[in-house]
C-alpha cells in the first residue's frame, strides 16, 4: 500500500507540475482545490463515451458555479489525432516553469548554507544579510 501511495503522490507531483506549466501567466488557481479527470481511448468521440463524458462535465461545472465552489477542474482528453504542430505558448510555458523552479532551488541552497553557517556558530543570523543583491537579481 505505501508503494501505491509513493506513486500517487510522485505522478500527482508531475501532473501539478505540468499544469503549472500549461496554464503559468493566464489561469491561477489552487492546485490542492484542483480535480484532474482523465478519459482516453481512440478518436471515436460518441462510440467511447467522450460524449457523454464532456456532458458529464458541463453539468459538473453548472453545479460548481450555482454553489461558488473553489474547486477547479483540469480534463485532459488522451487520444491520438493528426498533429500539425505544438502549442509555442504551452512549451513556453514550461520553459518558464522550469527556469523559475531552477533558480528558486538555487536561491534556496543557497540560503540554506548561509542560515546552517550562521546557526552551528550559535548566532541568530539577521534574514536581510542572508540574502545579498544578487539573490535578488537572479
Amino acid at each position: 500500500m505505501h508503494e501505491f501511495q509513493n506513486l500517487h503522490s510522485t505522478s500527482k507531483a508531475r501532473i501539478q507540475e505540468f499544469v503549472r506549466g500549461h496554464f503559468y501567466g493566464h489561469l491561477d488557481f489552487n492546485l490542492e482545490k484542483t480535480l484532474f479527470f482523465f478519459i482516453a481511448g481512440r478518436y471515436e468521440f460518441s462510440n467511447k463515451g467522450a460524449d457523454i463524458f464532456l456532458e458529464s462535465l458541463s453539468r459538473l461545472n453548472y453545479l460548481l458555479r450555482v454553489h461558488r465552489s473553489d474547486v477547479t477542474v483540469v480534463v485532459f482528453f488522451i487520444m491520438p489525432a493528426q498533429t500539425n504542430n505544438f502549442n509555442v505558448e504551452s512549451l513556453k510555458g514550461q520553459a518558464v516553469r522550469k527556469q523559475l523552479w531552477d533558480t528558486a532551488h538555487t536561491v534556496k541552497e543557497k540560503f540554506g548554507k548561509k542560515l546552517y553557517d550562521a546557526l552551528l556558530k550559535g548566532q541568530i543570523p539577521d534574514m536581510n544579510s542572508i540574502l545579498d543583491r544578487d539573490d535578488f537579481t537572479i
